[in-house]
């Protein structure tokens, strides 16, 4: 069998589940010579609802590299997905688009690879194109990385692949902040979870001066959304922004919900040189309102956790223990 000809025998055998992994090795090994019918693979076949063939070849070119790899990799990321009317056979696609922007970041100094990624990042959103712009750091795409936060599948590539672009994010994060996705008069709550993942991004990007003018963030009405602003101005605010965000932190021990309430103790005590004094006084203004330390009905009480807070807080501290009374 010449080579040809056995390099076309790897490629039908792409779509055979059983050997698809031992072709996918054997064609690697060919080296370019193998690029060739891989890229002709890749044309003619059809777009399915079994992906698995044409997400091995895009794969295989991966490995191989070169500018007819290339080549191959931008024609596959550049077809339109929206056009496929089946449903699953689009879906199954994406995964095959997502495996090429991917392979595409392994060219960082070609410009047509990074068009063909920008422009993907006007489309669905696929991990593969974030993932790639993690590589690249290239700040024309923090725009759209930011929109992707809104989606659950991609928010995790999209917010390293901001993280990876550093310092230069920083803005437009910010005014992130400021834009709410508003249905029938109410917040969505993708535009929720993308604002709450801002603020968590800015924990690790932005720098104190850059927090100014967002403390309206810790009345926001959205949970997550203060939440992350209490973490924010805890680790970025002045000291008057700390006291207000350990303030607004500790409300958050009133919430039904039992792990932001650990959430917030685990912060309470991680800072408690800090908020010693704000613990004792809501523990003297609860006690004094009649609230109970040792209820466990429904669950346990804000000012026995408060209480269990100082006790712990004191015994790590090495200072006095006597839980204040009122």
């Amino acid at each position: 069998m010449s080579d040809g000809e056995g390099t076309k025998a790897l490629i039908e055998q792409l779509r055979d589940p059983i050997q698809s992994h031992r072709a996918v090795l054997a064609l690697a090994m060919k080296g370019p010579d193998a690029v060739p019918a891989l890229a002709e693979f890749l044309r003619s076949s059809k777009p399915s609802s079994l992906s698995e063939p044409r997400l091995m070849a895009v794969e295989c070119l991966s490995i191989l590299k070169g500018p007819e790899t290339l080549k191959a990799s931008i024609s596959v990321c550049s077809q339109r997905l929206n056009e496929i009317a089946d449903p699953i056979v689009r879906l199954a696609e994406e995964a095959v688009v997502s495996s090429a922007a991917l392979a595409l970041a392994d060219y960082p100094d070609d410009d047509s690879a990074r068009e063909t990624l920008l422009k993907l990042l006007q489309e669905k959103p696929l991990v593969g194109v974030a993932e790639a712009f993690e590589k690249l750091k290239d700040p024309r795409a923090i725009s759209g990385l930011v929109a992707w936060l809104e989606e659950d599948f991609v928010a995790e590539a999209a917010w390293r692949a901001i993280v990876a672009c550093g310092r230069a994010a920083v803005p437009l994060l910010i005014e992130s902040l400021k834009e709410k996705h508003v249905r029938y008069g109410t917040e969505t709550s993708a535009s929720r979870r993308r604002r709450g993942r801002v603020l968590a991004i800015l924990r690790a990007l932005a720098e104190p001066a850059d927090v100014a003018g967002l403390e309206d963030l810790l009345e926001d009405p959205v949970e997550g959304v203060r939440w992350n602003a209490v973490h924010l101005f805890v680790e970025k605010g002045s000291d008057p922004q700390k006291q207000r965000a350990f303030q607004v932190g500790m409300a958050f021990l009133d919430s039904a919900d039992s792990f932001m309430r650990s959430e917030c103790e685990e912060l309470l005590l991680a800072h408690f040189d800090l908020v010693r004094d704000l613990i004792e006084q809501e523990i003297d203004r609860r006690r004094r309102e009649g609230e109970a330390e040792e209820s466990f009905e429904p669950r346990e009480t804000t000012l026995g956790i408060l209480c269990r807070i100082f006790r712990k807080g004191c015994r790590a501290t090495g200072t006095a223990r006597t839980v204040p009374s009122g």
